[in-house]
């Protein structure tokens, strides 16, 4: 197993397949209409098909995916669905299919949003038999001591209203708690509590922000 693969601690295989060297890459439902977008093989009996479309918006120069599946060529079933507000990087290393995938977080100069890379995911086979994991990606930027007491301090003043700032705040204290902060992570697992007025749009982007939050605390 190369070294990527060891930093992934989550193993679940999903299904065993046989040999399909000269299976063919048609794409599963709900795509069955259309030609696979990328075919990338993994070994030479096994390849997996990227059916669906391609995004050049979110990040200028770089082709990415989005409402897409993937599925393993010869087999009519989708391993997974990734839905239309989901964008991607797919590539391969060696044996291994990753996909990366992106969100705007404030990451970036100043805790600026940027899209930069919050989950990795792998596949690849074993004995026939499909394999996969996902972590939170380890090299999503941290927040120094000066920006985690700045959130800290923002949390304690923010008012209690439904609004974009106070979804800010929760991805906020999301990067803090990843930086290592038990006293983001505090906040953030029972900010419900004190932002009771969440709902909408604003609801939903905190529920994302605890799935990263719930998925970065089964590696840690």
């Amino acid at each position: 197993m190369n070294t990527l693969k060891l930093l992934f601690l989550i193993f679940i295989p999903v299904i065993a397949f046989g040999q399909n060297k000269s299976a063919n890459c048609n794409c599963p439902a709900p795509y069955s209409n259309l030609k696979a977008e990328r075919t990338f093989q993994l070994t030479p009996q096994h390849s997996i098909a990227l059916c669906g479309y391609t995004d050049t918006e979110t990040i200028k120069g770089k082709k990415l995916y989005s409402e897409f599946t993937l599925s393993v060529c010869g087999n009519n079933k989708a391993i997974d669905f990734w839905g239309a507000i989901i964008t991607c990087n797919v590539k391969t290393s060696n044996d291994t299919l990753i996909v990366e995938t992106f969100r705007n977080l404030p990451v970036g100069k100043a805790m600026h949003y940027r899209q930069t890379v919050w989950r990795i995911e792998c596949f690849w086979f074993e004995h026939n038999i499909l394999k996969r994991n996902s972590i939170v990606s380890p090299g999503l930027p941290k927040y120094t001591i000066a920006q985690i007491a700045n959130v800290l301090n923002l949390y304690n003043h923010t008012p209690n209203l439904n609004e974009d700032k106070t979804t800010e705040l929760a991805d906020k204290l999301l990067i803090s708690a990843l930086s290592g902060n038990k006293t983001a992570e505090s906040y953030l697992n029972n900010f419900r509590n004190k932002f009771t007025h969440l709902d909408g749009v604003n609801l939903e982007d905190y529920d994302a922000t605890m799935r990263i939050l719930s998925l970065w605390k089964k590696t840690h």
